[in-house]
Order: C-alpha cells, then sequence, then structure tokens
C-alpha cells in the first residue's frame, strides 16, 4: 500500500495537509483503520493523530466502531463526495446544452443545484450582450429569489417548505424578491401546473429569470437550468418562446441523464436548433401579416 505524502508546497497549512493526508488514508482496500495504522501510515505521532481523528468525527467527516475502535469514512464527507458525483454528471450532461441555448438566445444560460434552501450555480453560459450581472458558477442565492430555485423548491411539499423556511416573512433581495412564505408557495403551485418558473427582478434589479428542472435517471430533481435575460427585452411573447425553450432544455439534459419521459421525443440539440429557427420564423411571419 502506498504511503501518503505530507511533502507538499510551503504555502499550505501544515495541519490543513496532515487533515488530507488522515483523509487519503482511507481506501477501498482499507475502509477501516485504527489509531496506530493511520498515525503510521501518515506519519504523526499517535497523540496527534487521535485528536486529529476525535475532531473528524465530531465533525462527521469520519465515525468511529464502537466495537472495533476503528475509524471509517463518515456521512458528511460520504454526502460531499456522492454532491460532487451528482454535480459531475449534470455538468456533463447539462453542457453541450446550454451552449446551445446561449447561442440561440444570446442571453445567460445557468445550471444550478438546491442546497439546504439556497439554489448554487455550477454551470454558466454567460450572455453575449453588453447588459451583465454579478452571477458565475459557485454564486449562491435563496432559492426563493431564484428561477431554478423556484423551478426545484416546486418539487417540494409544503411542509418540506415550511421546514426549510420557518419563518413567514423571507430576506429580500431586491424589491420584488418574493416576500412571504404564502406568497412563495402560491408561485410554486403556478410552477407545478406549469413546469416553468418565473423570477422578475427577485435576485437582481432588471434581470428576469425562466427555470425548469432537470431530473436523473430515477426521475427526481436534481438540478435546474434557466435562462436571464434584462427586463426592458421582455415580453409576453418572449416569455411564452422562452418558456418552451427552457423545457426542451431541461427535458434534454434529463434525457441525457437517463430520465426516459412518454411525452418528451426531444433527444438531441439539433431537434432543439430546428424548434428554435422554425419559432423564430413563424415569430416573422406573424409580425409581417
Amino acid at each position: 500500500m502506498p504511503q501518503v505524502s505530507l511533502r507538499q508546497s510551503n504555502d499550505s497549512p501544515r495541519y490543513i495537509l496532515r487533515v488530507m493526508a488522515v483523509l487519503k488514508s482511507f481506501t477501498p482496500d482499507a475502509s477501516e483503520l485504527g489509531v496506530a495504522e493511520i498515525s503510521r501510515k501518515v506519519g504523526i505521532p499517535m497523540t496527534t493523530t487521535h485528536r486529529m481523528l476525535s475532531t473528524l468525527t465530531k465533525g462527521g467527516l469520519l465515525e468511529r466502531n464502537s466495537e472495533t475502535g476503528k475509524y471509517a469514512i463518515g456521512p458528511v464527507l460520504y454526502a460531499i463526495g456522492s454532491l460532487y458525483l451528482n454535480t459531475t454528471d449534470v455538468v456533463k450532461a447539462a453542457e453541450p446544452v446550454t451552449k446551445t441555448l446561449n447561442e440561440l438566445t444570446g442571453e445567460a444560460v445557468n445550471v444550478g443545484i438546491l442546497d439546504k434552501g439556497n439554489m448554487v450555480y455550477v454551470l454558466r453560459e454567460e450572455t453575449k450582450g453588453a447588459f451583465r450581472f454579478a452571477d458565475h458558477v459557485g454564486t449562491v442565492l435563496p432559492a426563493y429569489a431564484s428561477a431554478m430555485g423556484k423551478a426545484l423548491l416546486s418539487e417540494l411539499t409544503d411542509a418540506e417548505i415550511d421546514s426549510l423556511y420557518p419563518e413567514e416573512k423571507l430576506r429580500p433581495l431586491t424589491k420584488k424578491t418574493t416576500s412571504t412564505k404564502t406568497e412563495l408557495k402560491i408561485e410554486l403551485e403556478k410552477t407545478r401546473k406549469t413546469g416553468i418558473s418565473i423570477n422578475k427582478e427577485g435576485s437582481w434589479d432588471g434581470v428576469e429569470g425562466i427555470g425548469s428542472v432537470i431530473r436523473n435517471a430515477a426521475g427526481k430533481a436534481v438540478a435546474a437550468l434557466s435562462i436571464a435575460m434584462p427586463v426592458f427585452k421582455m415580453n409576453q411573447a418572449k416569455s411564452e418562446q422562452l418558456g418552451i425553450l427552457i423545457k426542451l432544455g431541461a427535458s434534454l439534459i434529463s434525457y441525457r441523464l437517463g430520465y426516459y419521459a412518454m411525452d418528451n421525443d426531444i433527444h438531441d440539440v439539433q431537434q432543439i436548433r430546428s424548434w428554435w429557427e422554425q419559432n423564430q420564423s413563424d415569430l416573422a411571419s406573424r409580425q409581417l401579416a
């Protein structure tokens, strides 16, 4: 079994390096380790090892078997790893779709995941226009202030919403942020019926977002897709057009994740391109009539 080295660059804090080394000492072939084994593999004193293991166990990163006294990977570290795998799968499946939607519309296209009542951006294609706002990969926003967040919250029950947001009042980000839980529940009911969420200047002044959920192979909503654009470019016809486009995009990403819905016949980005071109042609014809 290879030894875990602590020889890293001098600008890395020594304690963090030791923690990393301890965690890396667990492998598929050595999923449970005692204090002496870890001390030997990592090359740190027994007393220091014992202290670090105690701290990591309290934080849920490791867990101790009370019968054997050995340690194993804990639930928190497992959850973080699972989140990474899910996010990586979603990003890979979503990337060609977000690029296509961005190319067709010229607007910002985002993918995000729900984490304890917040929306975390994991993929973004920036707008091609001059009007830009501060969202980027890693941005965290309250889910009730995001089109993607509202799409994912619509998958929850009222009881689950109450658990996420115990207070009736919701912290506003702008003057138009959904401000109460009652108001949020009304919006979520509309989203459940249409499959499309709307966020008008709820996170940024002058920006409107339209979102829809992304499902995994089991049909569970694991992420959301959205288009965001300046409100001065939005009207009813545009909103309806982008609402259909975002549902098509989310359906294609879901299909790429293994979700096969009976009503989904979109299986590649070229079908989305064809729909968009036909839709643009129809709009032009109606304007000339």
